[in-house]
């Protein structure tokens, strides 16, 4: 508000800060200075960003291909689609990808032991 005097009843800033982690807590502290260097009490300011949505559908879709990728002779390549796939995601969906692989296929090995046995510690 350089060089306005603000309405103290009616005056916001709003701003935008990127790059901020999902689930994660964030405190700020805010505080006015006017033109001659004054500093006003400051604001604390605390913050949740929430946790990403997750789509269920994608991540039963990704545990029926890891499924599949790991239910045959598992070659080098597609040990690395099955990497990849899971690197590719967030710990919200591998989550859900966990859950839905045990539902469906624990029989056939639980899904860390699995993942452990086809693509190494």
């Amino acid at each position: 508000m350089l060089g306005d005097i603000p309405n103290l009843l009616s005056s916001s800033i709003s701003l935008i800060i990127r790059c901020l982690e999902p689930d994660t807590t964030y405190m700020f502290r805010l505080w006015a200075v006017d033109n001659t260097g004054r500093r006003s009490s400051p604001s604390e300011v605390t913050i949740k960003t929430p946790c990403p949505t997750v789509d269920d559908v994608k991540a039963q879709e990704i545990a029926d291909k890891i499924y599949n990728l790991f239910n045959g002779y598992t070659s080098g390549k597609e040990q690395q689609t099955a990497y990849n796939t899971l690197m590719d995601l967030g710990a919200p969906t591998l989550h859900r990808v966990l859950y839905h692989y045990n539902q469906r296929y624990e029989s056939f090995g639980e899904f860390t032991w699995r993942c452990e046995d086809e693509l190494g510690p």
